[in-house]
């Protein structure tokens, strides 16, 4: 029998959002025509996050610094990448890595490590 990955992921996202807290993704936009780009109001998504330890087996050997936190994100609507930023209780933090955890080809969650 074929697992329903998509009702799955929006399980994940309910069992974030009652364990978890809130965030905004913040993505730059930019206006304008092609050759002469201009940076435009950012785009700001609110998303579901549970907060996760580092393992220290992680550290070694990796660009992860000390202080650097990770998230769990619901993969709902919008895919984060490096070029995103996360705010979180009104504190900014860099995407250093969003990985995708899809065991069947649909996104469950994203695992994010996050800089100050």
């Amino acid at each position: 029998m074929a697992e329903n990955w998509t009702a799955i992921a929006a399980e994940v996202a309910a069992s974030l959002a009652d364990a978890g807290h809130t965030g905004t993704l913040v993505r730059a936009t930019f206006t304008g025509p092609e050759w002469d780009q201009q940076p435009g109001p950012d785009e700001r998504t609110p998303v579901k996050l549970l907060g996760d330890s580092i393992a220290l087996g992680l550290l070694t050997g990796t660009a992860i610094q000390a202080g650097d936190r990770r998230e769990l994100m619901a993969a709902e609507g919008v895919t984060p990448t490096p070029a995103d930023r996360i705010e979180i209780d009104g504190v900014g933090y860099a995407i250093i890595r969003a990985e995708p955890y899809a065991p069947g080809g649909v996104p469950l969650f994203f695992d994010l490590i996050l800089r100050r």
